[in-house]
């Protein structure tokens, strides 16, 4: 997650995030604490709001970092998930506070697979408004990408060859 200042608006938004999160795609194991992380936050809102935002920040850093690999269609199915739950969609995360999104942004160029999912999978988690500078980006990567894997797919030999 980028070291940007959380506004206490998104951090009440993530808290339901992260708690839809853990409830629907968090493995639980005998020794998951009960109750939920926001529960686990408030109690750390009352000592130091700063500290329960940096873990927040953490949480909804491993998250990103969790389904980098996730399917285009796994996280549209997500995305209705989150937004029927009223909160931010898994894409409208990632974009906004995966590092590794915005080291792609930055770099202008997708270099693989890992990488082409996230781009695609925010782009088409309709977080970005069409025609918007970042939407244009972000679909000119898209079809650079698959450019060069079409292009590298071609140049290949085949079995048969």
């Amino acid at each position: 997650m980028t070291k940007q200042s959380l506004s206490n608006d998104d951090y009440q938004s993530l808290k339901i995030f992260l708690d839809r999160h853990f409830e629907w795609y968090a493995p639980k194991y005998p020794t998951t604490p009960p109750g939920s992380p926001s529960q686990f936050l408030d109690r750390i809102e009352t000592t130091s709001l700063a500290n329960a935002k940096k873990g927040l920040q953490m949480a909804v850093n491993d998250i990103v970092e969790d389904t980098t690999d996730w399917t285009p269609e796994q996280v549209a199915a997500a995305d209705a998930k989150f937004t029927a739950a009223g909160t931010f969609t898994l894409s409208e995360v990632r974009r906004r506070y995966s590092k590794k999104y915005l080291q792609i942004l930055k770099r202008g160029v997708i270099h693989s697979e890992t990488e082409y999912y996230l781009v695609k999978g925010i782009s088409d988690g309709g977080g970005l408004e069409p025609g918007a500078t970042e939407s244009t980006q972000l679909q000119a990567m898209l079809n650079d990408f698959e450019a060069r894997l079409a292009a590298s797919l071609k140049q290949k030999p085949t079995a048969s060859e």
